[in-house]
């Protein structure tokens, strides 16, 4: 009996230390792979992150600020706290991020989702509230007092196309919450990417004696691996700077990616290098000084020069001397060029610089960069500051026969804004300034009263002029769509400056989505009466005052 006993009672502590043993090795394979993910973000998307835009590409106006993830074409995708955070700032624009929330978190970073289609519903009440509160539909409020706390994979919003947006996909940003600066969610979020960046054209960059900018285009050959060479090329002697028109792709995306990583060598000597890591809001139009934007214009092509009189200002460039080369007549110069996307993919290209002889001589009127200019033609005056020219220019300053006042042959980028003035004894409220554009359309320009003259900011030379608006905004009723009132306003010049709509005399929410010029209203909205008629007026005012109301009645 007690050998049975003590048999048993040793069989049942064996199996006890065997149930602790399978607990161990069950947390070891569960439990700590979760520990692991403390203190690391998450994917904002439920699905593997495919990029249509990445961190720093070279855009119009600016460096992109985040990555575009893919959403298949679609909409209402949820939208995850990648960590978590509480919300700092919603904000609804029709144009710019659309619908975006702004997350802090405790680890001093700030993500931003942008071009939303709507929110959760606890913040979606929240911004609501504001609207009505500020009888307005763009919003822009500070709400981390509020208390909107979410944890890592909690649904924030639902992904859209509001906004500034070519198409559906979530915009993604980290920032960081003290300084504001700009960080690459690359290196947060890892991607699939086997694709090395592709040298589609290599440009130089030659001086003439007045400073002015030559460009050439020479033959790239691939040689395959990654490798590329553009031979012997003969170049002015002086300086002489470096482009090349570079383009990557991800595994599994067409979408055209900006480069990671770009350095340019001569012989052994490193002249330029770019890491794009972070970057600055205050220095986005610095991307005109490393892109060629007249290229970019013309044939959308994304050109990264190798120099530029400001270009060490922009985050993540060192170079020396600019970034310029600089031969003698028979000189030859080795160059470099290594351009790699974050993932440690790279492709290389080599050639020779040749020096020949230098440009004849100095020809016509120049504006040199660094020096304040005040163009002058007619009643128009052009104020330059130091710092807003990239380059050398021609100098011109003319009003021609239609009264346009020409400041540049074609567009010219500038850093800082100009300022241009017109002055005269009296000028019609509805007057506005304007810029002609690459369309070859007059567009308006913010334009300012100031004593006896109009004036506005201005971002490159070229071409001006008055114009008076005298036609009002237009406002057609699209009737009502899936529960919701459409219309459709456009203003031909001056632009819409604001729109109010009343149901039954009290605001309402009218929700506007300016790439398609469409007001749209919920008739579910507190203003309306159920069963009985009601009157909707809606009032859209363009920039210059001209003012167009449009009421119906809908049951």
């Amino acid at each position: 009996y007690l050998r049975h006993k003590i048999k048993y009672f040793a069989g049942m502590r064996m199996i006890k230390w065997f149930c602790r043993l399978g607990l161990v090795v069950l947390h070891c394979f569960i439990m700590i792979p979760l520990y692991a993910q403390l203190g690391t973000n998450i994917l904002p998307l439920r699905r593997e992150p495919l990029l249509s835009g990445n961190f720093g590409e070279l855009r119009a106006t600016h460096f992109h600020s985040g990555i575009d993830l893919k959403t298949g074409g679609t909409t209402g995708l949820p939208v995850l706290c990648v960590n978590d955070g509480v919300i700092a700032r919603i904000r609804i624009s029709a144009s710019g991020y659309g619908n975006a929330l702004y997350v802090e978190h405790p680890d001093g970073m700030t993500t931003v989702y942008g071009h939303l289609d709507r929110f959760n519903g606890k913040i979606r009440k929240v911004a609501r509230e504001l609207q009505y509160r500020n009888e307005s539909f763009e919003l822009d409020e500070n709400v981390r007092e509020l208390g909107l706390i979410f944890r890592k994979g909690d649904t924030i919003a639902y992904s859209g196309n509001t906004g500034a947006s070519g198409g559906p996909h979530l915009h993604f940003e980290y920032r960081d919450t003290k300084t504001e600066n700009i960080l690459n969610p690359l290196r947060f979020i890892a991607i699939q990417d086997h694709v090395a960046p592709n040298f589609r054209k290599l440009y130089v960059y030659e001086s003439d004696p007045a400073g002015r900018l030559i460009r050439r285009r020479c033959d790239v050959k691939a040689l395959g691996k990654g490798r590329y060479d553009a031979g012997r090329i003969k170049v002015s002697a002086g300086r002489v700077g470096v482009g090349a028109y570079i383009t990557d792709v991800m595994d599994g995306s067409w979408n055209k990616l900006g480069v990671y990583k770009l350095t340019l060598r001569s012989g052994q000597a490193e002249r330029f290098r770019l890491v794009v890591d972070t970057g600055a809001f205050d220095k986005a139009p610095l991307v005109n000084d490393l892109k060629d934007f007249e290229l970019y214009r013309e044939r959308s092509e994304t050109v990264y020069r190798c120099f530029g009189n400001y270009i060490d200002r922009i985050p993540g460039i060192s170079c020396v001397d600019n970034g310029y080369l600089t031969l003698n007549e028979g000189e030859e110069a080795e160059v470099e060029l290594e351009a790699e996307d974050i993932s440690g993919n790279s492709s290389v290209l080599r050639c020779v610089l040749v020096g020949g002889k230098q440009h004849g001589k100095k020809e016509g009127k120049v504006l040199e960069v660094g020096r304040v200019y005040h163009l002058k033609a007619g009643p128009y005056v052009l104020e330059l500051d130091s710092c807003s020219l990239f380059t050398v220019v021609d100098s011109i300053a003319t009003v021609d026969s239609a009264g346009v006042f020409v400041t540049a042959r074609q567009d010219v980028p500038l850093w800082v804004k100009a300022l241009l003035r017109v002055e005269g004894e009296y000028w019609d409220a509805r007057m506005v300034l304007a810029r002609l554009n690459a369309k070859g359309q007059w567009e308006a320009l913010k334009t300012m009263r100031e004593g006896n003259g109009l004036c506005a900011w201005v971002n490159m030379l070229g071409k001006y002029t008055l114009l008076i608006d005298s036609v009002p905004p237009r406002v057609e009723y699209g009737g009502m769509i899936n529960g919701s009132l459409k219309f459709t306003i456009k203003d031909e010049l001056a632009g819409i400056r604001e729109y109010r709509g009343e149901v039954n005399g009290r605001w309402c929410l009218f929700e506007y989505d300016a790439k398609t010029g469409t007001l749209t209203c919920r008739k579910n909205e507190p203003a309306f009466v159920k069963g009985q008629k009601n009157r909707v007026l809606l009032t859209v005012t363009d920039a210059v005052g001209n003012k167009t109301r449009r009421e119906i009645i809908v049951n």
